[in-house]
């Protein structure tokens, strides 16, 4: 009875063993099993997931494939103007995504945004994905933003559509919503990410406040240390 007992044990050892070892693989295996652009995708969600604390509306800013130029003849003479039509590049993208956050800082900031010891927070956050260069879809933004002081956040739809409504490529096509989960916001704009435009999400071109950045910073440190 005693060598059957212990053989009981030592079967249910390995049983054990074995057991642990396939679930080890089970856990794994898809993991191991991600595509480089899953791989990708997943790297970014974690780079910016950080920020999702600070994010409170989402935003959804459709351009125009082609704009009528307005521009004065003379810069410092007279009222006379020429138009002229120009279509939607890279250059024209990146210009206009950082003359919208120009347009809202000073919606939202004002003139506290141009003062040198206010820069560390007086900007908004703005983290910004780029859809639809590689589809059939027009070419829109998707963003994060966050930052709103409580004297703006009632009324930041109007701030964001006045905003966007000077860039010579603003299409009529517009969303401004409150956020209920901002992890769920960030994941749904990289969605492209890896699969049709590993560029979608324009870190260069997204504007992060340094305090924000920098509590972020201190963060990491503190749950590495």
């Amino acid at each position: 009875m005693l060598v059957l007992s212990a053989l009981g044990d030592r079967n249910s050892a390995n049983f054990a063993l074995v057991f642990v070892d396939l679930l080890w693989f089970c856990i794994n295996k898809p993991m191991q099993q991600l595509s480089n652009g899953q791989k990708l995708q997943q790297a970014y969600r974690k780079h910016i997931e950080p920020y999702s604390n600070y994010v409170q509306c989402a935003v959804t800013l459709t351009l125009k494939q082609s704009a009528l130029i307005r521009v004065r003849r003379f810069e410092n003479y007279g009222d006379e103007y020429y138009e002229f039509r120009d279509y939607l590049d890279e250059d024209k993208l990146r210009s206009t995504i950082r003359f919208f956050t120009v347009q809202l800082t000073n919606e939202i900031y004002g003139n506290l945004a141009k003062h040198k010891n206010k820069q560390d927070w007086a900007k908004p956050l703005v983290i910004t994905v780029v859809e639809g260069r590689n589809t059939h879809k027009l070419t829109h933004l998707h963003l994060a933003i966050g930052n709103i002081p409580a004297t703006h956040i009632e009324n930041i739809a109007h701030h964001t559509k006045s905003a966007f409504k000077r860039c010579d490529f603003a299409n009529k096509q517009t969303c401004v919503k409150y956020v209920t989960s901002a992890i769920g916001w960030l994941g749904y704009i990289t969605k492209e990410v890896g699969y049709t435009d590993n560029d979608a999400l324009d870190i260069v071109g997204s504007t992060i406040p340094p305090f924000i950045q920098s509590s972020i910073c201190t963060e990491s440190r503190l749950l590495t240390a």
